[in-house]
Protein backbone atom coordinates (compact mmCIF):
# COMPACT_ATOMS: atom_id res chain seq x y z
CA UNK A 1 0.00 0.00 0.00
CA UNK A 2 2.86 2.42 0.80
CA UNK A 3 4.39 1.77 -2.60
CA UNK A 4 1.12 2.63 -4.31
CA UNK A 5 0.79 5.87 -2.32
CA UNK A 6 4.38 6.85 -3.17
CA UNK A 7 3.78 6.07 -6.84
CA UNK A 8 0.60 8.16 -6.83
CA UNK A 9 2.40 11.08 -5.15
CA UNK A 10 5.25 10.86 -7.66
CA UNK A 11 2.75 10.82 -10.53
CA UNK A 12 1.00 13.93 -9.23
CA UNK A 13 4.30 15.73 -8.77
CA UNK A 14 5.41 14.90 -12.31
CA UNK A 15 2.03 15.92 -13.73
CA UNK A 16 2.56 19.40 -12.30
CA UNK A 17 6.06 19.55 -13.69
CA UNK A 18 9.33 19.55 -11.84
CA UNK A 19 10.34 23.10 -10.91
CA UNK A 20 13.48 24.41 -12.55
CA UNK A 21 15.88 25.49 -9.80
CA UNK A 22 19.11 27.42 -10.28
CA UNK A 23 21.62 28.88 -7.87
CA UNK A 24 23.15 32.07 -9.22
CA UNK A 25 25.55 34.74 -8.08
CA UNK A 26 24.63 38.35 -7.46
CA UNK A 27 25.54 39.48 -10.98
CA UNK A 28 23.38 36.77 -12.60
CA UNK A 29 20.49 37.55 -10.24
CA UNK A 30 20.72 41.23 -11.16
CA UNK A 31 20.64 40.52 -14.91
CA UNK A 32 17.85 38.00 -14.44
CA UNK A 33 15.74 40.71 -12.79
CA UNK A 34 16.59 43.30 -15.44
CA UNK A 35 15.98 41.09 -18.46
CA UNK A 36 13.46 38.40 -17.49
CA UNK A 37 10.92 40.12 -15.23
CA UNK A 38 8.17 42.72 -15.63
CA UNK A 39 5.87 42.43 -12.59
CA UNK A 40 7.49 41.84 -9.23
CA UNK A 41 6.13 41.29 -5.74
CA UNK A 42 8.85 41.83 -3.12
CA UNK A 43 8.29 40.64 0.44
CA UNK A 44 10.72 42.58 2.64
CA UNK A 45 13.53 44.65 1.14
CA UNK A 46 16.20 43.20 -1.15
CA UNK A 47 19.78 44.43 -0.95
CA UNK A 48 20.46 47.72 -2.72
CA UNK A 49 22.64 45.91 -5.26
CA UNK A 50 19.57 44.05 -6.59
CA UNK A 51 17.03 46.76 -5.90
CA UNK A 52 18.45 48.87 -8.72
CA UNK A 53 17.27 46.17 -11.17
CA UNK A 54 13.68 46.64 -9.97
CA UNK A 55 13.34 50.37 -10.68
CA UNK A 56 11.43 50.13 -13.95
CA UNK A 57 9.25 47.16 -13.04
CA UNK A 58 5.61 47.04 -12.07
CA UNK A 59 6.43 46.70 -8.40
CA UNK A 60 4.52 45.78 -5.26
CA UNK A 61 6.26 45.83 -1.88
CA UNK A 62 4.95 43.91 1.12
CA UNK A 63 6.58 45.55 4.13
CA UNK A 64 6.36 45.62 7.89
CA UNK A 65 7.07 49.03 9.44
CA UNK A 66 10.09 49.91 7.30
CA UNK A 67 9.89 52.94 5.03
CA UNK A 68 9.82 52.31 1.30
CA UNK A 69 13.25 53.08 -0.16
CA UNK A 70 13.78 55.82 -2.76
CA UNK A 71 14.36 53.28 -5.56
CA UNK A 72 10.77 52.04 -5.06
CA UNK A 73 9.16 55.36 -6.03
CA UNK A 74 5.83 54.62 -7.70
CA UNK A 75 5.59 51.12 -6.24
CA UNK A 76 2.41 49.85 -4.64
CA UNK A 77 3.21 49.44 -0.94
CA UNK A 78 1.21 47.10 1.27
CA UNK A 79 1.78 46.99 5.01
CA UNK A 80 1.71 43.67 6.80
CA UNK A 81 2.17 45.41 10.16
CA UNK A 82 4.35 44.30 13.02
CA UNK A 83 8.08 44.77 12.99
CA UNK A 84 10.36 45.35 10.00
CA UNK A 85 10.92 42.26 7.85
CA UNK A 86 13.90 40.18 8.85
CA UNK A 87 14.50 38.77 5.36
CA UNK A 88 13.20 39.05 1.85
CA UNK A 89 12.21 37.18 -1.29
CA UNK A 90 10.43 38.06 -4.50
CA UNK A 91 7.91 36.62 -6.90
CA UNK A 92 7.96 37.68 -10.53
CA UNK A 93 5.59 37.33 -13.46
CA UNK A 94 3.58 34.55 -11.84
CA UNK A 95 6.36 32.03 -12.44
CA UNK A 96 9.61 32.96 -10.68
CA UNK A 97 10.64 32.85 -7.01
CA UNK A 98 14.00 34.43 -6.11
CA UNK A 99 15.54 34.45 -2.63
CA UNK A 100 18.95 34.64 -0.96
CA UNK A 101 20.68 31.37 -0.11
CA UNK A 102 24.06 31.18 1.61
CA UNK A 103 25.71 34.12 -0.16
CA UNK A 104 24.06 33.32 -3.49
CA UNK A 105 20.52 33.39 -4.83
CA UNK A 106 18.11 30.62 -5.69
CA UNK A 107 15.77 31.08 -8.65
CA UNK A 108 12.84 28.68 -8.89
CA UNK A 109 10.78 28.64 -12.06
CA UNK A 110 7.42 27.16 -11.10
CA UNK A 111 3.95 28.58 -11.54
CA UNK A 112 2.72 26.22 -8.78
CA UNK A 113 5.28 27.44 -6.22
CA UNK A 114 4.54 31.08 -7.01
CA UNK A 115 0.75 30.54 -6.92
CA UNK A 116 1.07 28.90 -3.51
CA UNK A 117 3.07 31.82 -2.13
CA UNK A 118 0.67 34.37 -3.64
CA UNK A 119 -2.08 32.45 -1.87
CA UNK A 120 -0.45 33.12 1.51
CA UNK A 121 -0.59 36.85 0.84
CA UNK A 122 -3.96 36.97 -0.96
CA UNK A 123 -5.75 38.82 1.83
CA UNK A 124 -3.06 41.52 2.03
CA UNK A 125 -3.03 41.81 -1.77
CA UNK A 126 -6.78 42.24 -1.93
CA UNK A 127 -7.34 38.86 -3.54
CA UNK A 128 -5.51 39.68 -6.74
CA UNK A 129 -2.02 39.41 -8.11
CA UNK A 130 -0.02 42.66 -8.05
Amino acid sequence: MRGLAALLFLGLALAQGVPRVQEVGEREAYWFLVNRTREVLVVGLPPASLAEALKDKRLTLLLGREAPPSWARGARVIRLGGSPMAGWFLLADGRYFLAPKEGRYVVVESREVVATLYGYFAVALGGSKP
